[in-house]
C-alpha cells in the first residue's frame, strides 16, 4: 500500500466501497493500518510507519466529517454528507470523458484566510474543487490525467498535507494521505510539497516542440500571465506554465465544471431543499422577533442561531453542516438603498421597512433569499401598495418558470 518512499501512497486495487461492486465498511485509515501490519516491527517496518499510523489519538481523526467519526451526518456509502462516492466518481467521469485524450485537470483548493498571523477565518472550500472530490482542506491540489490505459480512463492524484500529530493537536485534524486513497478514491496521494515536481514532468508532455499529445490541454483556472494565486502551489504552478511555454495549451477548468454543476442530482436537490428549509425557518423567526429598538446586528445573530437550531431534527443534531451561505444584508430604512449593505450596524426604527438578504448553507449547498417586511409588524398604506405591486410581479414570474 505504500510506494518507493514513505511520503506517498498508492491504491493497490480499486476501492470496493464507494466505487466498486461490493460493499465493505472501511476501517479508519485502512492503508496505514495495513501498511503497519505488513511492515512488521523491524527497522524497515519502523521506517514505513507514518507519524499518523503511530499516534493513538490523531490516527483516529479525519479533517472533516466521515462515516466512521460522524455516522449521524455521513452515511456508510457517502464521501461527504448526502453525496455518495459513486456520485463523485460519476462527476469526474463526466468531466474527463468530455476532454481530449491525454488532457490533464489541475484543480486547486481554496486557501486559508487569516485575521492576524495566527488567527484564521473559518475555512470554505472552492466549490469546483469540492464538487470533483469532496476534499475539504486548504493547501491541496487535485490532478486528474486522462489515460485510456487506466482502469477508469483517468488517474487521480491528491496532493495534500500528511498527518502530523504535533500540528494537528494545535491546528486541528487533517484527513492525511491515507484517507485520500482509502476514503476519497484517489489512485495515489502525495505531500503537497511534491506537487511542483509532478507538475513540471506533466507539463513537458504539452510542449509543442517535444512530441506533444495531439489535441490535449491542461484544464486549470490559472493564467500564466496574471493568474489568481490562491496558495503557494498556485503561484508556483502559474510560474511553471509561463516558464514551460505551454500557454496555448491552457483551458479554463471552471467553464467545464460549471456545465456539469448546472444540472443537479436528486442528492444535490435534497441538500438544497434542506438549505431552503433552514433559511425559511430563520426568516420566520426574525419576522416574529423584529421590533423597534433592536439593531440590525441582533437580527443577524437571531437568523444565524435559528438556522443552527433548525438543524436539530428527529433526534439528530446536524448543525455542524450549517453555516451562513454568504455575508448577509440586514438593511433597515435608508440602508436598503445600498445594493449590498453588509455593515448591519444600525438600529431598526418604528415605521421603517427592513430588507434582509440572507441564507443558510447546508453541507456546502446554499440558499439565497431576500425579503422585505415592516419593523413593527404592520405596513403603512404606501408601503403595502408598493409591496403588493412587487409581489404580484414576482408571483407571475414564478408561474412562468417551468421546463
Amino acid at each position: 500500500m505504500i510506494g518507493a518512499t514513505r511520503s506517498w501512497l498508492t491504491k493497490a486495487q480499486p476501492l470496493q466501497t464507494p466505487y466498486g461492486k461490493t460493499h465493505q465498511l472501511r476501517p479508519l485509515h485502512a492503508s496505514a493500518l495495513a501498511q503497519k501490519k505488513a511492515a512488521g516491527s523491524g527497522i524497515f517496518g519502523r521506517l514505513l510507519q507514518t507519524a499518523q499510523s503511530n499516534n493513538p489519538i490523531t490516527s483516529q481523526w479525519y479533517g472533516q466529517p466521515a462515516h466512521e467519526t460522524h455516522p449521524e451526518l455521513v452515511q456508510v456509502d457517502e464521501i461527504t454528507p448526502g453525496i455518495s462516492g459513486s456520485e463523485y466518481e460519476a462527476r469526474r467521469q463526466a468531466l474527463m470523458s468530455a476532454l481530449p485524450e491525454g488532457s490533464s485537470v489541475v484543480a486547486f483548493s481554496a486557501r486559508m484566510f487569516f485575521v492576524s498571523p495566527h488567527v484564521f477565518h473559518t475555512f470554505r472550500q472552492d466549490s469546483d474543487f469540492y464538487y470533483l472530490c469532496g476534499w475539504n482542506e486548504p493547501d491541496s491540489v487535485l490532478v486528474l490525467e486522462k489515460d485510456r490505459f487506466a482502469e477508469r480512463g483517468y488517474t487521480m492524484t491528491i496532493f495534500a498535507n500528511p498527518k502530523e500529530p504535533e500540528k494537528e493537536l494545535w491546528e486541528g485534524p487533517r484527513n492525511g494521505l491515507e484517507a485520500a486513497v482509502d476514503v476519497f478514491g484517489a489512485d495515489q496521494a502525495r505531500p503537497v510539497r511534491e506537487f511542483n515536481k509532478h507538475a513540471s514532468k506533466m507539463l513537458k508532455r504539452f510542449k509543442t516542440e517535444e512530441n506533444p499529445v495531439s489535441g490535449a490541454f491542461v484544464y486549470t483556472d490559472l493564467d500564466p500571465d496574471n493568474g489568481l494565486v490562491r496558495s503557494t502551489q498556485c503561484g508556483n504552478f502559474a510560474k511553471l506554465l509561463k516558464d514551460e511555454g505551454v500557454g496555448s495549451r491552457i483551458q479554463r477548468l471552471t467553464s467545464q465544471v460549471q456545465k456539469l454543476r448546472l444540472f443537479k442530482s436528486p442528492a444535490e436537490i435534497s441538500l438544497m431543499r434542506e438549505a431552503g428549509r433552514l433559511s425559511a425557518s430563520a426568516f420566520q423567526r426574525i419576522m416574529r422577533d423584529c421590533k423597534p429598538g433592536l439593531s440590525e446586528a441582533t437580527l443577524q445573530g437571531i437568523f444565524a442561531r435559528q438556522c443552527q437550531e433548525s438543524s436539530i431534527a428527529g433526534g439528530t443534531d446536524r448543525s455542524p453542516l450549517t453555516r451562513p451561505a454568504y455575508v448577509p444584508v440586514f438593511a433597515s430604512g435608508e440602508h436598503a438603498l445600498c445594493l449590498h449593505y453588509v455593515q448591519n450596524s444600525g438600529p431598526v426604527k418604528d415605521g421603517d421597512l427592513i430588507l434582509v438578504d440572507a441564507g443558510a448553507e447546508y453541507a456546502s449547498y446554499a440558499a439565497d433569499i431576500t425579503r422585505t417586511f415592516p419593523v413593527n409588524g404592520r405596513f403603512t398604506a404606501p408601503q403595502r401598495d408598493l409591496y403588493c405591486a412587487l409581489l404580484a410581479v414576482q408571483e407571475q414570474m414564478i408561474q412562468l418558470c417551468h421546463a
